[in-house]
């Protein structure tokens, strides 16, 4: 779509659709709310791309099918977008840290039910937990977090939740193999075994009488602390 000039912004982006039908509204076109638009894009989602800068805009014009100069941080020109009635939005403005405190405010002001927001430092995501932000990300130090247990675990990805759980990819160490999945288990309760991956096949859902062997890849889920220790390289 072409960049609004002067005068009243679009009041409503998708024209042929409710805005709050599974689209997704993206403030800010850096690389990660760009990555973040091309993937969602690529998966089906309906994505409306707003950033202040006219050249990123243009750059980006012919990638997304709705991208719009505006300024992220003026409430009335997000209200004027439909942004009031979306229902997810995410504020992926992460170095300018006054211009995305003030887009998520607006949003979280508008009543937007589910808002993430992309903090550069600890006191960023602070200011947006406190303002009300339902979710923020922090992609440096999260992937720093996962490289550091990919390096150090005999893992292949991770993936740590809230409230120290996790799960990881990982191939058995040497010290399960020969065993059942139904043994490993039962010898280390709130650690399990959930899937198997047997050579180049599939993962699938691993049995009790699986035996663990070498080239197998597993997924196991539990504590982060335990799961650290159990994947730890020797």
């Amino acid at each position: 779509m072409s960049t609004p000039k002067k005068g009243p912004l679009l009041a409503n982006i998708f024209a042929h659709r409710n805005i709050d039908d599974g689209a997704v509204v993206i403030l800010g076109l850096g690389r990660f709310g760009r990555a973040l638009a091309v993937e969602l894009t690529n998966s089906g989602v309906e994505v409306l791309c707003v950033d202040s800068d006219p050249a990123v805009v243009q750059e980006y014009a012919t990638e997304f099918d709705h991208i719009v100069q505006a300024d992220a941080t003026n409430p009335e020109v997000l209200r004027q977008l439909g942004v009031a009635e979306a229902s997810r939005v995410v504020i992926a403005i992460g170095t300018k840290v006054e211009a995305s405190v003030l887009a998520a405010s607006a949003v979280i002001a508008m009543g937007v039910p589910d808002v993430w927001a992309k903090a550069s430092k600890d006191s960023h995501a602070t200011i947006l937990q406190q303002i009300g932000v339902h979710h923020i990300v922090r992609p440096e130090t999260d992937m720093g977090k996962r490289v550091a247990h990919l390096i150090r675990n005999h893992v292949e990805d991770y993936l740590e939740f809230t409230h120290g759980f996790a799960v990881a990819a990982a191939t058995p160490p040497a010290r399960l193999l020969g065993k059942t999945v139904g043994e490993v288990n039962s010898k280390r309760p709130g650690l399990e075994i959930i899937a198997v991956q047997r050579g180049d096949g599939n993962f699938r859902v691993a049995r009790d009488t699986d035996t663990l062997e070498s080239g197998d890849l597993i997924i196991i889920a539990g504590p982060t602390s335990r799961l650290d220790r159990e994947t730890e390289r020797s």
